[in-house]
């Protein structure tokens, strides 16, 4: 049975961590595609997610809207045009309440200019306007992020 994107509070337990995926342009319209590798080998794929970045968080939502991963932006910085941030703070909101993420580490690459920036040292490239997002939680679970953004509000 495919599991709902964030589906239950365990679900939580399990989300999070994002090792960068093969990039490529972004696509046509703004949308993300999130990626689930579950410790035990279980795997799943969310499309059309919408990305937001509002007030220094990212907020990832589900295409039917029921589930919002937000990641508070810290310890960022500038490599050339792609801002490198290192996770310290995410969470789950579904169904009115917020539930903390546990995870282990984490890193999202943002390129705000209007051509693909290639990550230094890599052969990947973050999308125009785009995200790249890898998370890994304290019990393996992978999540990764790719995708353009759909709003930016400062």
């Amino acid at each position: 049975m495919k599991r709902r994107f964030f589906g239950r509070a365990s679900a939580v337990a399990v989300l999070l961590p994002l090792v960068a995926t093969v990039l490529s342009t972004a696509p046509a319209h703004a949308m993300g595609t999130v990626t689930i590798q579950q410790a035990d080998g279980g795997r799943n794929t969310y499309r059309d997610a919408v990305i937001k970045i509002i007030h220094n968080a990212l907020y990832v939502t589900s295409a039917d809207g029921k589930g919002t991963l937000v990641i508070n932006r810290a310890a960022c910085s500038y490599q050339g045009q792609i801002m490198v941030c290192f996770v310290t703070n995410a969470a789950l909101v579904q169904s009115g309440k917020t539930s903390p993420l546990d995870f282990r580490s984490g890193t999202v690459y943002v390129n705000m200019t209007s051509e693909p920036q290639a990550l230094s040292m890599s052969t990947m490239k973050v999308p125009a306007r785009g995200i790249v997002s890898s998370f890994t939680t304290q019990r393996g679970t992978s999540v990764n992020l790719v995708g353009s953004i759909d709003k930016v509000v400062k």
